[in-house]
């Protein structure tokens, strides 16, 4: 299919598709890969990437939207995935802010977004949206560690599916919800994310860039998309990053 690179295995699909960025490859292009040897998430954090079981691609977005809207084309990924996981399995996912899809409390993806630098020309300008989703993995793929807490659409659905079926009807819905938050802005997309709110109303611990701990409960994003997290003290914390965990 035009504008998509098919890889056997590579370090890793979001390196990968940045270098094509760079190099001048339009909206839309993707790179898609079998396996990835150093595969990457949020906050520093590998991505395990069994042959053959799960989805590991990345999308190169070149949207018509300013610099300080960048970062929340994660938000717009988010739903994009969920959006095609309904269409093809008729599962109904979970979005863990800010970037996971969850079902039933496991881990079945992340979302990695990484952009260029977003000071010099509007045509220069691009992002990166990484995608890992669990698609035809079992339980014995994942590390025994994991296997209380990860899924694969195999497994909520029973339903094996070819991975690039999956992958192209994702980036399908991800260019058309792109297009979309384009021309509407941010509030439609964060109004539709707010109803596959993985953890609004759950106790979570925030654990800070800088280390720092709080717990409480979820209120969920604002409409700039910040998580907002209530302590028992009955303060109001604004998270722009870091670690967010389920507390036991």
């Amino acid at each position: 299919m035009k504008n998509v690179i098919y890889l056997e295995t590579t370090t890793s699909t979001n390196r990968d598709a940045f270098e094509y960025a760079v190099q001048g490859a339009e909206h839309g292009t993707a790179v898609i890969a079998d396996t990835q040897l150093n595969g990457r998430g949020r906050l520093g954090k590998t991505w395990r990437s069994p042959a053959g079981k799960g989805m590991y691609c990345s999308i190169i977005l070149r949207p018509k939207v300013e610099p300080q809207n960048y970062p929340l084309l994660t938000f717009v990924a988010g739903l994009a995935v969920a959006d095609a996981i309904e269409k093809l399995y008729g599962l109904s996912a979970g979005l863990k802010w800010p970037n996971d899809i969850y079902f039933k409390g496991r881990k079945c993806g992340g979302i990695l977004t990484e952009s260029s630098d977003l000071n010099g020309i509007e045509e220069s300008r691009f992002a990166i949206v990484g995608i890992g989703l669990n698609v035809n993995t079992e339980l014995n793929d994942f590390h025994p560690e994991l296997h209380e807490t990860a899924t694969s659409l195999y497994l909520e659905s029973d339903v094996i599916l070819d991975v690039k079926t999956v992958f192209l009807e994702i980036r399908q819905e991800l260019i058309k919800q792109v297009k979309s938050f384009e021309k509407t802005g941010f509030l439609p997309v964060i109004n539709r994310w707010r109803t596959r709110d993985f953890l609004y109303g759950s106790r979570l611990a925030w654990v800070s860039v800088g280390g720092r701990k709080v717990e409480g409960v979820s209120l969920g994003p604002d409409d700039e998309g910040r998580l907002h997290v209530k302590d028992d003290s009955g303060k109001i914390h604004e998270v722009m990053s870091g670690d967010i965990r389920l507390c036991k």
